[in-house]
């Protein structure tokens, strides 16, 4: 009885262990923009930046503001924890891998009559290989920084949506 004991301790020992991601997601407040545009300019503007970033739309619903888009070729752990590994000899961060996914939820919604408010959420999920386990499919806690990063990029596009003009033709 006493081998089987040593034999699966050492098992877990060489194949190590995962610890889920202890970072604490960024407040709701940093995910969210006041844009001085209305409804419509705001949702020109969130699709402008997710066609710059070749983000894939995966749905979308202009009656509730609301755009599912995903980014090609996965995230870095700059971008979120995806927990930590550890064995007896070490002790890293889990990388995402190439199958790895980055969604972002945008929320597009009119605050008044001349402006909105635009949120994102960013939803991480890599496959982790952890030594001598089957893989596995974690969720990983968003940083802030693409979220971030992206709601500078609708402000500054916010600034260029207008309407079209027309002036009538002389003649």
């Amino acid at each position: 009885m006493k081998f089987r004991t040593v034999i699966a301790l050492f098992a877990l020992g060489i194949g190590g262990c995962f610890y889920p991601p202890t970072t604490t997601p960024p407040p709701v407040a940093d995910k969210r923009a006041r844009l001085a545009i209305p409804y419509d300019l705001a949702w020109d503007a969130v699709h402008a930046v997710v066609a710059r970033n070749d983000f894939k739309i995966i749905a979308e619903d202009p009656n509730n503001g609301v755009i599912e888009s995903e980014a090609q070729g996965g995230f870095s752990l700059k971008q979120a924890d995806c927990g930590e590994l550890r064995t007896l000899a070490a002790k890293y961060n889990a990388k995402p891998n190439a199958e790895a996914t980055a969604v972002y939820n945008f929320a597009v919604k009119p605050d008044g009559d001349e402006a909105s408010l635009v949120t994102v959420q960013a939803v991480y999920t890599a496959v982790l290989h952890i030594p001598a386990r089957p893989l596995s499919a974690e969720h990983c806690i968003s940083r802030g920084v693409a979220e971030t990063k992206l709601l500078r990029e609708i402000e500054k596009q916010s600034k260029l949506e207008h309407r079209p003009s027309f002036k009538p033709s002389s003649g």
